[in-house]
């Protein structure tokens, strides 16, 4: 079994740091829910709190791909901005890297409504 560079994150490695990227992203979307006026359905927040913290996983872990050595607060303050944006978030990165990887065509793309 070849050795895996000690530079080189694992999973295992990232682990710790993608969960807290997950809570970070549903906290910030379950704190942003919970303080509108009104009472909230418990789906939909419990669905859009989880949905933020999947989009916030997505990006520290994008960012880990891209850049050699984030640090910590900066994956941090990304999953909150992201958890704090929504799931949306997750519909414009995919057209993004979509684009970047030449596989949207803007012709047969599927209109989303966006997301509130």
């Amino acid at each position: 079994m070849p050795d895996p560079s000690p530079l080189t994150p694992t999973l295992r490695d990232l682990l710790p740091l993608l969960l807290l990227s997950f809570s970070a992203g549903s906290l910030t979307q379950l704190t942003r829910l919970l303080a509108r006026p009104g009472r909230p359905r418990l789906r939909p927040t419990l669905a859009l709190a989880t949905a933020a913290g999947i989009a916030a996983l997505t990006v520290s872990a994008l960012t880990c791909a891209a850049l050699p050595h984030p640090a910590p607060a900066l994956l941090l303050a990304l999953a909150c901005v992201t958890g704090w944006s929504g799931p949306g978030i997750l519909a414009r990165l995919g057209g993004l890297v979509e684009r970047q990887l030449g596989l949207h065509d803007p012709a047969t793309a599927p209109s989303h409504p966006p997301d509130r």
